[in-house]
């Protein structure tokens, strides 16, 4: 088969669910018939990826044929990568994929960047971005008005003059791209649960990053009172910090004692797996989320998800879905509500299978073309 397009994709921070994006992408491309090559750069130090990673791929660039499109992530700076491209590589088109952005994203409390105003240029990196891109990718709706409306009232406060028609050039060239995942040939355990009605101590999961923008505070908090009213649950608490951990998450630890049945990251992911398909209820209430790649992960394993109505829950639950802000998540404890769910667990499974890669893989292929059309 001769290859369709030619497509560079370049991952400026090859870690977590950009690594299994930027993979499953190129993977799933090349299954559509496309020759695909993958550069990336190790995921850390964000701020240097964004303003570093472009002139660290351009050399590469002048020893090679121009593809027909390159591929790359909000953590990279496209205006410097196109300035920086080789002239045989003048007509390549760019698209962008945003996973997050540095314009909603909540900073944390202890980043001093914010206080001195250095958030702004992260922000300004983005929107640059998307003006030399000639296609954008938001992994939700959710995530796209957030930003365009963000990017809106951003320009209103910088210094005259404007950027002419600002939301409306990035409008014209955003759509939906949602997130690709490797689920589809995840396997059900014969023990699995069908439904909750006979479920009387909920393992309950957190199958997150640690760090406070997932809502940490919120978790801990719900972990808190249950214990503090000795509440029937246990817990399991995958994942690791990228850095220093919340205050309190050892403590919490501590607390939770033998109602933990499991802490930190799966030896494997066949063990993370079974965990998912063990759990039945995983509740979060992040400060942010544009996608939501775990609690998706979850729901394929019919574990039920508990999110509030914002981020981008909306997009990725199913119809007729109850939501749960923290604040009910003790009261939901107390009373079962698991037992009287409107959805089955099958009802969850089949609106993750959505997000497969079987099923978005085509979709990419196809805004590709368009891209170059």
């Amino acid at each position: 088969m001769t290859p369709d397009l030619d497509i560079w994709i370049l991952d400026p921070f090859h870690a977590g669910s950009h690594a299994a994006w930027s993979q499953g992408l190129a993977r799933a491309l090349e299954e559509e018939g496309h020759r695909v090559t993958l550069h990336t750069l190790p995921g850390r130090h964000w701020k240097w990826r964004m303003h570093g990673a472009a002139a660290t791929w351009a050399p590469l660039m002048a020893d090679h044929a121009a593809p027909d499109v390159v591929v790359t992530t909000d953590l990279c700076d496209v205006a410097q990568l196109r300035g920086l491209m080789p002239r045989s590589w003048s007509q390549v088109r760019v698209v962008t994929m945003f996973h997050e952005n540095q314009l909603t994203f909540p900073w944390s409390p202890d980043d001093p960047d914010s206080e001195n105003g250095r958030d702004n240029t992260y922000a300004y990196l983005n929107i640059s971005s998307c003006l030399a891109s000639d296609r954008i990718w938001f992994n939700s709706t959710h995530h796209k008005e957030a930003f365009l409306g963000a990017a809106e009232r951003w320009m209103k406060c910088m210094p005259k003059p404007h950027l002419p028609k600002l939301t409306q050039q990035l409008s014209d060239k955003s759509e939906v791209r949602h997130l690709g995942l490797n689920i589809g040939t995840w396997r059900c355990p014969p023990e699995a649960s069908t439904d909750l009605k006979h479920v009387d101590v909920p393992l309950v999961l957190w199958n997150h990053r640690w760090s406070w923008d997932k809502g940490t505070d919120a978790w801990m908090a719900f972990v808190n009172e249950v214990i503090d009213r000795d509440l029937p649950a246990e817990f399991v608490v995958l994942g690791a910090s990228f850095g220093r951990q919340p205050e309190g998450w050892e403590a919490m630890r501590e607390r939770m004692g033998s109602r933990c049945l499991h802490w930190g990251f799966a030896d494997s992911q066949e063990e993370y797996q079974s965990w998912l398909w063990r759990a039945h209820l995983a509740p979060i209430h992040p400060h942010q989320e544009y996608f939501g790649l775990s609690v998706v992960e979850a729901m394929r394993c019919r574990t039920l998800p508990w999110v509030p109505s914002t981020h981008a829950y909306t997009d990725t639950m199913p119809q007729g879905h109850r939501f749960m802000p923290a604040a009910s998540w003790a009261a939901g404890i107390q009373e079962q509500v698991w037992k009287t769910w409107p959805l089955g667990l099958d009802r969850y499974e089949q609106q993750a299978l959505k997000f497969a890669w079987d099923q978005q893989g085509p979709l990419a292929s196809e805004a590709l073309r368009r891209a170059l059309a």
